[in-house]
């Protein structure tokens, strides 16, 4: 291994971990924003609401830097590099379908869960309201599989073909060759049949 190759091993490992750190905050947040007080009972109420605002704009800022974190992770391609984001997109759809997904859903439940608080509901009586207990286990479900398409995405793109030029040349030299060969036995074909 070379050192640009060390060095940029390097920065994917930093990058990985850092996508690994944000997923388990964005977890440990989901596990609590919607059951913890985060002050101590005597405190005034709003001070609890303004620091569970607080929390789930972290949140939002968490998701979007795990997006960010991912989108580095890609420009490193060499896919990216040279233009294929197509290419490159196909590889990976399941993962960046499941950011906005993710990051809407969210929005979603914790409006309704400020909205709420600031109306004098509590932590406790939130659990009561309309929807509230089918938003929030939809939500713990996607983000569970927005887990998963992370870790995912984030195992593949440690694969060394995605910055490999000779492989995907190859790639690109071996479809061809099969689409003309395919394309010179279905002439064939058409040739025998007009004979006879």
């Amino acid at each position: 291994m070379n050192k640009e190759e060390s060095q940029n091993h390097m920065w994917f490992l930093v990058k990985m971990s850092f996508m690994l750190l944000l997923c388990l905050a964005d977890m440990g947040l989901n596990s609590s924003l919607e059951f913890d007080e985060y002050i101590s009972p005597d405190a005034a109420p709003e001070n609890a609401n303004n620091i569970l605002v607080l929390m789930f704009g972290v949140q939002l800022v968490i998701q979007i830097s795990t997006f960010l974190t991912l989108f580095l992770m890609m420009c490193d391609t060499y896919l990216f590099r040279v233009g294929l984001l197509g290419v490159l997109a196909k590889q990976f759809t399941w993962v960046l379908l499941s950011h906005p997904a993710y990051i809407a859903f969210t929005m979603i439940i914790g409006g309704y869960r400020v909205t709420e608080l600031h109306n004098e509901t509590t932590i406790d009586q939130i659990w009561g309201l309309d929807y509230f207990r089918f938003l929030s286990v939809c939500q713990k479900i996607l983000a569970a599989t927005y887990y998963v398409a992370n870790l995912r995405a984030t195992i593949k793109l440690g694969s060394p073909t995605y910055y490999n030029k000779e492989a995907w040349v190859g790639l690109y030299y071996d479809s061809n060759r099969n689409a003309s060969s395919y394309l010179d036995q279905t002439e064939n074909l058409l040739r025998k049949k007009h004979r006879h």
